[in-house]
């Protein structure tokens, strides 16, 4: 059975892969169709906007999740044990302050514009769907982020970013 860790994670996965892989596709068709055949498709800029944020915010939440933002640990590897653990629950309780007010002013400014019945200017669809994309990835970064805290808490982590020397030391033992 799948677990909401794994839905999350495959929904992150996938979207960002598809949508990534759809605006790169929609890019090479509009500069093919400008060169070779002197025309275009009027609404592929506004689309990729659109894709690329959604890219955009979806992998900053993944990035949380598997500890690819950049993390500067000269401090934390002096500390002792117990401080480098309040040091670690002080920054995550920072991050989640900030990405929980944002995401809160996300959600109240996205459903101000469905409430206002925007529509995009090319695709002419509802403006809400594309600023969707920063209250949902916003939300994922929030989880992750209360996920991460939990598993300092509970001393299954010691780090908040991944560190690629102890990746490389890994592979090689």
């Amino acid at each position: 059975m799948l677990t909401l860790n794994r839905y999350i994670d495959l929904f992150e996965k996938y979207s960002i892969t598809i949508l990534f892989a759809v605006a790169t596709l929609i890019l090479f068709t509009n500069v093919v169709l400008r060169y070779f055949f002197d025309t275009g498709l009027i609404w592929a800029l506004e689309l990729v906007q659109y894709l690329f944020a959604w890219v955009v915010l979806v992998g900053a939440a993944h990035g949380v999740k598997v500890g690819i933002h950049l993390g500067i640990d000269i401090l934390l590897i002096k500390m002792s044990k117990s401080l480098r653990k309040k040091t670690l629950i002080v920054a995550i309780l920072c991050c989640i302050s900030f990405v929980a007010i944002v995401d809160y002013n996300a959600f109240i400014y996205t459903f101000k514009i469905y409430q206002w019945g925007d529509i995009t200017e090319d695709l002419q669809i509802p403006q809400w769907i594309p600023y969707l994309a920063i209250p949902v990835g916003l939300s994922l970064m929030l989880y992750h982020f209360l996920t991460l805290g939990w598993e300092i808490i509970t001393d299954q982590r010691d780090t908040i970013h991944t560190n690629e020397a102890d990746a490389a030391m890994e592979e090689i033992d």
